[in-house]
């Protein structure tokens, strides 16, 4: 029985830290649907009367479920990894306002009814290093992100005017990440983690902005031809984006926690060329030998 266990053990470690070929180059791309849920709120004050207001989403309707696309684009080339993706999701919703509510230093009464959006939009560009590559593998990516977070309030003044209050902005914010992925024949287990920042000013207001999204999925590699391989993955998302604006109206805050599965399908292509990474110091002993 022990020696059984010996054997096992140095098995399972020789599997872990095995060296395996794979294509010198890939290139390939995917689709993603998402089916997130909206959490989180906004809250406000106006320095001229001091009027402030603090809204959940769960207060107002707007935690809700929608579905939402992303793209990717990317190839892999040797330990290096280079990928392009964007993605927009819209959350609607109708509401009675619970509390006297000040934005854009326009005020809506307690009670006013009011519809309203919220979009969230981003696209990235990052690179990823293979710290390790064998039989699973692990590495770090930097990289851009060019973020969006948007709403837009519409309601009724007291003179029967459509009034629409909100703000579209855009936040250009460095990204780092990283992501490790066990690899079982056509069977792959992945999880990435990121975030992003932004500090700086944009139209005489002061923005801080924080982002950062955790993911984990399951992929089937479910057909294959000599260069061509197709694969479906099930995975589920947790993505944060926390926003402060001040300016000499006021300051504003909103938090926006969004959750929820997702489904995509990718195709990839391979090169004929295989190649295994060897340190330096194995190539050394091989040449010796």
């Amino acid at each position: 029985m022990k020696n059984t266990l010996i054997v096992v053990l140095i098995t399972i470690s020789t599997a872990l830290s095995a060296q395996i070929e794979r294509p010198k180059w890939e290139f390939g791309g995917g689709v993603r649907l998402n089916y997130m849920g909206l959490n989180g709120g906004f809250s406000g004050f106006r320095n001229s009367d001091g009027q402030k207001f603090d809204i959940e989403y769960d207060e107002i309707g707007m935690n809700t479920f929608s579905p939402s696309f992303a793209i990717a684009l990317g190839g892999r080339y040797k330990k290096w990894n280079l990928e392009f993706a964007g993605s927009r999701g819209s959350y609607d919703g109708s509401f009675i306002i619970p509390a006297d509510m000040s934005r854009d230093d326009i005020q809506i009464d307690s009670g006013s009814s009011v519809n309203g959006t919220v979009d969230m939009s981003m696209y990235a560009m990052f690179t990823n290093f293979a710290l390790i590559q064998k039989r699973h593998d692990l590495g770090v990516g930097i990289g851009f992100l060019l973020l969006n977070m948007g709403t837009d309030y519409t309601t009724i003044d007291t003179n029967d005017q459509e009034v629409k209050i909100g703000d579209d902005q855009w936040f250009p914010m460095p990204f780092l990440a990283v992501s490790g992925r066990l690899n079982f024949n056509k069977f792959k287990v992945a999880g990435t983690a990121g975030g992003a920042f932004f500090k700086g000013t944009i139209d005489d207001a002061d923005y801080d902005v924080v982002y950062y999204t955790f993911d984990v999925s399951v992929t089937y590699e479910f057909l294959q031809t000599a260069r061509l391989t197709y694969s479906a993955d099930l995975g589920y998302r947790d993505l944060f984006m926390d926003l402060d604006m001040e300016n000499e109206v006021g300051w504003y805050h909103e938090k926006d926690i969004y959750k929820g599965p997702y489904a995509s399908l990718r195709i990839k292509f391979s090169s004929d060329e295989m190649w295994k990474y060897v340190k330096r110091k194995d190539r050394v002993k091989s040449s010796s030998n």
